[in-house]
């Protein structure tokens, strides 16, 4: 759930950087003032002068996209220290917007030509976040470009069935991950999980709960336990568990689901969050009835039969609510 939300983000991401590039480019179109004729400070000169410098803003889409680096930048400094025209040279176009506003409020000491304050022009860079430098750049670009591909022939491979391809791009894509250590966990963890498909299609329990495990694991790491990115760790090795009938491992992993999901039904109204978590809840408690039923538990097994139409008849897709709802309105699921 969470990795496609990831891959909707990376869609929508890619048509933003479309809108801030031609905003980029009015900035630019409107900040090209004949400056040609002022005197050039070399950079580390200009820095002499500064007084006050902003660090901007790291975008949140941005962040989110994990997308850092330098943003250069051609300015004019007038006579009182003022940045008064500013000209993007390089940098990308999700980060640029925001570093063109923090230039603007620095402030220089007045320079002086012939003993007299004056105008100049200059060039700074900046990186968002403070903290990136070059060696993070070339080794996020060289992320960006061997994982996604592999993540996406990966998927693709997966779900047309071809699993040789399937797990060789995937395994890829997660050495890829794993070279980024902790910054990547998410995308570790999404590749990781689709790796234990791969097993599941191809009947190895052991090695698809191999992957799962870790994948939940990666997730505990880095969240709390009750958030909805583990919750659905927890549900991807839940039925595993309940294909393979071992239902005494796959019950608490619904129980603890269920939880998280009803929880995090409460901290959103955002339409998209709160139909996935309703669709997972009818899956966990239909899970839940069955178990009840396996084990004799019939009053129990009714009970989680009606909360699970009841969330499969408000968000389930047409098949699953199908299922759910006539075995659990037609059938006694103790019989």
């Amino acid at each position: 759930m969470q990795h496609e939300a990831r891959v909707r983000a990376q869609f929508f991401l890619g048509i933003l950087s479309v809108w801030f590039l031609a905003v980029i480019a009015g900035v630019a179109q409107q900040s090209a003032d004949p400056n040609d004729d002022l005197p050039s400070i070399p950079p580390e000169t200009a820095k002499q002068n500064l007084i006050t410098s902003v660090q901007p803003d790291y975008p949140p889409l941005a962040k989110a996209a994990h997308i850092a680096g330098i943003i250069k930048v051609e300015i004019a400094i007038d006579a009182n220290g003022n940045v008064s025209v500013l000209k993007l040279i390089s940098g990308h176009p999700m980060l640029a917007p925001a570093a063109l506003e923090a230039i603007r409020k620095w402030k220089y000491k007045p320079f002086q030509v012939n003993s007299q304050p004056a105008a100049v022009k200059t060039e700074i860079q900046i990186s968002i976040p403070a903290t990136i430098n070059q060696a993070d750049i070339d080794q996020e670009r060289k992320f960006q470009e061997n994982y996604w591909p592999n993540e996406r022939a990966g998927r693709d491979a997966l779900r047309k069935h071809d699993l040789a391809t399937a797990e060789n791009k995937l395994l890829a894509a997660r050495s890829a991950a794993e070279e980024r250590g902790d910054q990547k966990w998410l995308e570790l963890a999404g590749v990781i999980t689709m790796l234990g498909t791969v097993k599941m299609e191809q009947d190895d329990y052991e090695g698809a709960e191999r992957f799962y495990k870790e994948s939940l694991a990666i997730h505990e790491k880095h969240q709390r336990p009750d958030e909805a990115e583990v919750a659905g760790a927890q549900e991807t090795l839940g039925l595993l568990y309940f294909r393979i009938k071992q239902m005494d491992k796959a019950e608490p992993l619904f129980i603890e689901s269920a939880k998280s999901y009803e929880a995090r039904m409460k901290d959103t109204s955002l339409p998209e969050p709160l139909a996935d978590y309703g669709r997972s809840l009818a899956l966990d408690y239909f899970a839940l009835s069955q178990i009840a039923a396996a084990n004799g538990r019939v009053q129990e097994s009714e009970d989680k039969c009606a909360q699970a139409v009841a969330y499969a008849e408000k968000w389930s897709n047409e098949s699953d609510r199908e299922v759910i709802v006539s075995h659990c309105k037609n059938s006694s699921p103790a019989r």
